[in-house]
């Protein structure tokens, strides 16, 4: 059984201090052009790759197109603790992933053609922003999470955490957020608004869209281990000799399914943003 898409993975994934031990990262650059391992598929739901059903444990590579169907959410981990997660009737394609273990530095550029991705910057986007290109023109997270959506019409970008998120349009106009749960728009002839504060129950929303509906995601359900060779498992089962499993944070070890979180997503927001207050952009 596919593991369900927790709010927690992301989090730990943007602020767990623990780092894959260079000998893995190396192994997986050098023995493959490896950029990261599918950690979570929504149970009964379409999600493919490049036309090929996914599964949890199959390796991400640059090139790769991937594709949910209206049910369907992706949860995909980077070598660099980077994470991204594909919410339903969406197609990313991660054009870039280059990544220097002893340096921690590298790049990291993905194409949203449609739908929703929530963006949780690793060790890359402290120095260099990982990039999301839509048809409307780019959105740039430096060191934090973000939430892009696009569809025919414009683009969306909402900033929850971390330094910076850039938004500039196809004519070169640009706009930076740096307040969480600020936001802009852009496209179709419109150039990125000025950053507004993202309603709460607009911010609940699309994080809803970004999680399996809760009858289907128990809150007793633990991710199980990735299959021995795999980057790591981001559950409670070792998934092998290859697996660095005791040298996880325990965060990536516990049960990550917050019931509370879980029943109301306003919770997870106010964790993030500090209260439920957000103060004006400047």
């Amino acid at each position: 059984m596919s593991p369900p898409i927790s709010k927690d993975w992301w989090l730990a994934a943007a602020l767990s201090s623990a780092a894959v031990p260079a000998a893995v990262a190396q192994t997986a650059q050098t023995t493959a052009p490896r950029a990261g391992v599918v950690t979570g598929v929504s149970t009964g739901a379409l999600v493919t790759s490049n036309a090929q059903t996914l599964m949890v444990g199959n390796q991400v590579v640059p090139g790769q197109k991937f594709t949910t169907g209206p049910n369907g959410q992706l949860h995909l981990l980077f070598l660099d603790q980077s994470a991204v997660t594909l919410g339903p009737d969406s197609e990313l394609v991660l054009e870039t992933f280059q990544f220097h273990p002893a340096t921690r530095q590298g790049q990291i550029r993905l194409s949203l053609n449609k739908g929703m991705v929530r963006v949780v910057g690793g060790q890359i986007s402290k120095t260099q922003p990982t990039v999301v290109s839509t048809p409307h023109g780019k959105l740039a997270i430096q060191g934090g999470i973000t939430i892009a959506e696009t569809d025919g019409q414009k683009t969306s970008g909402v900033f929850l955490f971390g330094q910076s998120m850039s938004a500039t349009d196809n004519n070169g106009n640009t706009q930076t957020v740096t307040r969480a749960g600020f936001g802009t728009n852009f496209g179709s002839g419109q150039p990125p608004a000025t950053p507004f504060r993202m309603p709460i129950s607009e911010l609940n929303s699309r994080l809803q869209r970004l999680e399996t509906p809760s009858g289907g995601n128990p809150s007793n359900q633990q991710p199980g281990g990735a299959p021995p060779g795999q980057l790591l498992s981001t559950g409670n089962v070792p998934g092998g000799a290859s697996n660095p499993s005791d040298t996880l944070a325990n965060d990536r070890l516990k049960n990550v399914v917050d019931t509370n979180a879980g029943n109301n997503p306003s919770n997870t927001l106010r964790t993030i943003l500090g209260s439920g207050e957000t103060p004006n952009q400047s």
